[in-house]
This record gives structure tokens, C-alpha cells and sequence, in this order.
């Protein structure tokens, strides 16, 4: 895969303008040749030497297993991260071991080490006369407990121009254990992603890059994990949010009772739940592996309808809370307001791009869950209007800020659990049910998030909403984030889902090249028209952090050839063999979800809905398109429906904005 790795050397002082002759450990090193993988650093009075390897072939660098942070064992467990900095004569081609969790192929085996606080840099250049690279700073997914960055190769966005980092971080109750007091206070695994944006300030120029051009991205939980940090005063070094099938008001964001986890855990390990500070030293001298499959035994005492909700909303186990303000320790916190009360306070000061893919939980439904929901669909009357669509309801109103203040409460005119069991009832076919779950857990969990967060953010800074759907040969989710339900295909072969429409994950390979446990190519079949939606996305990222810096994105309101989303045009990204402006993403069921009864009574809803609900049809200005020559759209998910373009001849202005 990689020409003969070169040991020459860029030389690179801080604060040196000219040439100067490098230095490790006070003796001179060999003179500079251009091209070399190997990067001088001097900073914080400390010298190092790095030496990763070139491919020649696509011409970026690789720089593998870079450490971060010391080891967070014995002692440091559950504590905030210690900084490492570069220093000595450093080898960076290696991965390195992925942070303790599950094996995804034998879930009574545990993987990984403590000593897993590193990260990978992939660069285009070594630093020249030339401005520094944008830096995409990328925080893997995995619902806070699984996951590595092994699989992330960064050659695609390397030839962009754009350097991408990956970090790992601490996973599970290692990284997110707390009871909410001060000797158990959580989030140490964002306090290491945190760690790592320091490192990537400190740091990146020597690899090419500018530390004033940062974009945050994420995917999934990673995506949750970036919109907090670019919120909190903590995590303001970033220009840009890039935030992949997750944002700030998704219901995994943040844990509404993080206590309840670690009073489980106690019970589980045999350790004292209080004082705080006995559970915390009982869990230092347990192995690794007991607290590991303590976590995971959680998740499988009984199936239910609650379990399947928590699992695919990214709800269970231990994830990211709310801290106080002052923890009585003089140390910041990371999260201390709910993420709603941040966007209300106008604390989104970098634009947003942010997405999902357009079947989301379609692989959880006919994967994993697919058995236990058509027994419950066989079983229980009304299953989808009682059962699912109550504990959907549940979790969508128990995110505080997501479902717009509504004085008037029509509820009596918004029904909601009639749309879902209607489309099932027409047929009465376990398929028809299970894709009627996959609509509704797709619309609550994922679209009607990230759609409610765009609208939030933009009241601050410019935000971004697209839409993924291309399927292909690169839709590989689950090579990216094995284990978890949303990228598990079922054993089940006739329950295949018939929606047409990635699931979650299925965008990374076309970010990202899929690398082996080796950091080799996993080679896979790259159709022409796969290559082309591949160098589409990667071009929307890489145009995002190109055209970002701190004194010109606040109310540049077209960043990137394309405007950003206001309720006035209401526009999002659609992106599958080729990219179009379109408008009114889902725009009845996000009415649905959200109590928008000026939407939902109105014809335009009437006539899409049909004869599936008997609404009162009251006059109100239809949506318009944003452009009829862009391909326009609903796109929605009902068959009769799908592809229907409609071009009504009123501009349509909602008069419920978004508000807390």
C-alpha cells in the first residue's frame, strides 16, 4: 500500500521565521529534505522528532498512535485526563489499541487497554512558506461505549487539502461513570476528546495545519460529543461543527439520570454505591474486564419495547450529563447547562453542518430487533400507535428545548400515532409494520433532532441541515461502528428492509477510506457513481472547513455555495448521485412530531396524509419550493407520496419560530 517510508527531515521552530537547523535531545539532526515523513517539534520547551510514512502513490502523510494523554490507570481511573506532550524521538506507525469495551464478534471478551488516549493525523502537506491546512478534528460513534478510530483512514480528505485527525477517548463508565457529586462528577471521555483539541492547537502546525481553522465532527454519539463541546466555553477553539446523524438536542446527548447507571453498576460489581468516593476507590482495584461486562449486562436482562428505544436513541448505559457550574474543586466544567439553554443563550458561535441518513434504524428494526417487533406487532393490538409511538413520544418530550412551546396544546387535532398505525393497518404485513417502525423511530430519534437543532442554531450562527441517500458498495455502517443495533444486519433473511435508503453509518465510507485492524485498505468495490457521491461529500466537508475562520463565519450566511437554513427557506443538502437544494425537509412529519397544527391542518399536509387521518382541512399558505429547477421535493417516506413534486404558488412562513 505505502511507498518505502522516508526518514528525512522537515525542520520546523516555533517562532522562527527562517531556516534553522532542528534539534533533538541537543544534538543536530540530519539536514531538511523536502517530502519526508518525519516533523520537528519545539513547544512548551520541549523537543521531539515524529516519524510516520508517506504514500507516494496519493501523496498525504500518516502519523499513527501519536499519544495525547498519559494512561488513565490505577489512580487516573475515572479522573480527568493528564496531558502528554511530545517529546524524544517518537515512531508513529502504528495504531494503537483501541479503548477497553466489548468485542463486537464475542460479546463475553473484552478489547482493548487503558493506555488508549492517542490519536492519528493525516496530512496532505509538511508545513511550507503556504498558509496551514483547515483541520477536521473527527470523534467516532458508538453510542459513548464502542468504537476506535483503526477504521478511519483519511486519504479522501487529505486530498482536499484538509488534514483530519481522529482521537480515541475513554468509552463506557471509564469514561462517563457518575453520581452527580463532586468525587464521581463524569464526562472524564469528553474531557479527553477536549484534551485532544488542545494537543491538535499545539501541535498541528508542525504537521501542515492551522490551529485558527478547526472543525469539530462527529458521527452519531461522536456527533453529540462535538456539538457539546463546541457549546461549552470550554471547546470555543473550534470554527465549525460538523455533526453526522447526531446534534445538540438528540435524545443520547446528554443522560437524564446518570446516578441510576452507577447505583446498577454498584449493585453489578459488588462495590458501595455511597459515599461516592468508596464506589469510585472499589472501582479502581476491580479488573477492567468485570467493569466492562457490568456495563454490558445492563442492556440484557429483558427486551422491550423501552429497551429497543433506549438502545437505538443512543440512551442506554453511561454517556455524557449535565455538571454544576462549580463542582467545589476550582475545576470548569464541560456541559453545565442543558444543551436547549445553550442555544437559547446564543452560545452557537461557529456555523453547523449538520445530517442524517434517510433510514437511520432501518438495520436495528429488520436486524437485531426485527424478531421481538413482529411478535409485538402479531401480539399487541394497536401496537404501533399505543406502544411505540407512547414511548416515542416519551423520549422526544423528556429532551428538554426540543418540541417547540405551544400555548394552544392541539393535540386533539395532531394525530400523531394515527399516522404510523394507519399506513400499517392498511395492509396489515409484518414488513409494512416494520418499515412503519423504522419511519417513526427515524422522524423521533434522528430526523426531527437534527432538524429542530438546525433551527436553533441558526438563530445564532449560520446551520446547515442535509440529507444522505445513496446506497451503494461503500454502504458499510457496520465496519465503522461494529456491534451496535443500528448497523446490525438481521439472521433473518426474509425480513430484508424495503426501504430504499442508507442506515445509520452507511455515509462514513464515503469520508472516510475503510481500513483493516492493519491500517490496510480494505478494498472494496468503488462504483463510478459511488466515486462521485464519495467526491461530493468529501468536497461539501472539506469546502465547509476551507471557507471557515473565526472573524468571518458569525453572519456569513453562504459559506460554501450554498445558503444557509433560515425558517424563511427552510432548505436543506440532498445528497445521494448528486447534490440538490431542496426544501421542507419532511415537512408533515416534522409537524407531527413537533405540534405544528398550522402544518398539519393545512391542505398541503391534507392532500400528502390523504385519507390515512381525518384532519379538519383549514385554509393556510402552502410550502413553497426553493428552487423548481434544483429537482424539488418532499421525498417522504409514504410510497404513494415518494418522488412527488409538487410546486404550490404561495411562499409559506411559519408562525410558530423555534423557541425554549
Amino acid at each position: 500500500m505505502f511507498a518505502p517510508r522516508l526518514c528525512l527531515v522537515v525542520s520546523l521552530l516555533v517562532v522562527v521565521c527562517g531556516p534553522a537547523e532542528a534539534v533533538v535531545g541537543g544534538d543536530p539532526a540530519a539536514p531538511p529534505e523536502p517530502d519526508s515523513a518525519v516533523v520537528f517539534v519545539q513547544k512548551h520547551g520541549i523537543s521531539a522528532r515524529l516519524e510516520g510514512f508517506k504514500n507516494d502513490e496519493r501523496g498525504y502523510y500518516t502519523f499513527l498512535g501519536i499519544r495525547y494523554g498519559e494512561p488513565p490507570m490505577g489512580s487516573r481511573r475515572f479522573q480527568r485526563p493528564v496531558r502528554r506532550y511530545l517529546s524524544g524521538e517518537l515512531t508513529a506507525m502504528k495504531q494503537c489499541s483501541p479503548c477497553p469495551q466489548l468485542d463486537p464478534r464475542n460479546t463475553r471478551r473484552v478489547i482493548g487497554h487503558e493506555d488508549c488516549l492517542c490519536l492519528n493525523v493525516y496530512a496532505p502537506k509538511m508545513p511550507g512558506e503556504e498558509e496551514g491546512c483547515p483541520v477536521v478534528f473527527f470523534i467516532h460513534g458508538g453510542n459513548y461505549k464502542s468504537g476506535s478510530i483503526s477504521p478511519y483512514g483519511g486519504q479522501h480528505l487529505a486530498q482536499k487539502d484538509t488534514i483530519l485527525v481522529t482521537a480515541q477517548y475513554r468509552l463506557g463508565s471509564l469514561g462517563y461513570l457518575s453520581t452527580g457529586q463532586r468525587d464521581a462528577p463524569g464526562n472524564v471521555g469528553l474531557f479527553d476528546l477536549r484534551a485532544a483539541m488542545t494537543w491538535i492547537q499545539d501541535y498541528i502546525e508542525f504537521f501542515g495545519g492551522d490551529p485558527k481553522r478547526i472543525v469539530v465532527m462527529g458521527q452519531g454519539s461522536g456527533a453529540s460529543a462535538a456539538s457539546l463541546l463546541s457549546l461549552s466555553p470550554e471547546g470555543r477553539s473550534a470554527t465549525g461543527v460538523a455533526a453526522l446523524s447526531g446534534a445538540p438536542l438528540s435524545p443520547g446527548a446528554v443522560r437524564p439520570d446518570p446516578d441510576a447507571h452507577a447505583q446498577e453498576l454498584a449493585k453489578r460489581t459488588g462495590c458501595p454505591h455511597k459515599p461516592a468516593e468508596r464506589l469510585m476507590n472499589c472501582l479502581r482495584k476491580l479488573p477492567i474486564e468485570k467493569i466492562i461486562q457490568a456495563d454490558n449486562d445492563m442492556n440484557m436482562d429483558m427486551v422491550d419495547t423501552q429497551t429497543f428505544l433506549d438502545e437505538i436513541s443512543g440512551r442506554s448505559g453511561s454517556g455524557a450529563r449535565v455538571e454544576e457550574e462549580d463542582d467545589r474543586r476550582a475545576l470548569p466544567p464541560l456541559v453545565s447547562e442543558q444543551p436547549a439553554q445553550s442555544l437559547q443563550r446564543k452560545r452557537q458561535h461557529c456555523p453547523l453542518l449538520t445530517g442524517v441518513t434517510s433510514a437511520e434504524t432501518s438495520k436495528a428494526v429488520f436486524g437485531k430487533y426485527s424478531k421481538f417487533l413482529t411478535d409485538q406487532l402479531r401480539a399487541v393490538q394497536d401496537f404501533i400507535k399505543k406502544d411505540l409511538i407512547g414511548g416515542l413520544r416519551n423520549v422526544v418530550q423528556g429532551v428538554e428545548g426540543l418540541i417547540p412551546i405551544n400555548p394552544l396544546e392541539p393535540k386533539s387535532i395532531l394525530p400523531l400515532p394515527d399516522y404510523y398505525q394507519a399506513l400499517f393497518d392498511s395492509s396489515l404485513n409484518a414488513i409494512d409494520g416494520l418499515t412503519q417502525i423504522a419511519e417513526a423511530t427515524g422522524d423521533a430519534l434522528f430526523n426531527f433532532p437534527a432538524y429542530q437543532s438546525v433551527r436553533a442554531w441558526s438563530t445564532g450562527s449560520p446551520a446547515y441541515l442535509y440529507s444522505f441517500e445513496h446506497v451503494g458498495n461503500l454502504s458499510k455502517g457496520s465496519h465503522f461502528l461494529p456491534g451496535i443495533p443500528l448497523t446490525q444486519d438481521g439472521d433473518d433473511t426474509n425480513l430484508k428492509a424495503p426501504i430504499k435508503g442508507p442506515s445509520h453509518g452507511d455515509e462514513l465510507a464515503y469520508i472516510f477510506e475503510p481500513l483493516d485492524e492493519e491500517g490496510k485498505p480494505l478494498g472494496l468495490e468503488v462504483s463510478s457513481t459511488d466515486n462521485r457521491v464519495r467526491e461530493s461529500f468529501v468536497g461539501i466537508i472539506s469546502k465547509f472547513a476551507h471557507n471557515l475562520s473565526p472573524t468571518q463565519t458569525k453572519n456569513n450566511t453562504k459559506l460554501f455555495g450554498f445558503s444557509s437554513f433560515s425558517p424563511e427557506n427552510d432548505q436543506f443538502i440532498k445528497i445521494s448521485d448528486r447534490i440538490t437544494m431542496d426544501k421542507n425537509f419532511r415537512f408533515c412529519q416534522m409537524g407531527l412530531w413537533g405540534n405544528m397544527a398550522d402544518r398539519i391542518t393545512g391542505a398541503f399536509c391534507k392532500d400528502v396524509l390523504g385519507s390515512l387521518l381525518n384532519l379538519p382541512k383549514v385554509p393556510v399558505a402552502l410550502p413553497m419550493p426553493l428552487n423548481p429547477s434544483l429537482d424539488q421535493g418532499l421525498n417522504l417516506l409514504s410510497p404513494q407520496h415518494q418522488n412527488k413534486h409538487v410546486t404550490p404558488n404561495h411562499q409559506w412562513n411559519n408562525p410558530l419560530p423555534f423557541r425554549f
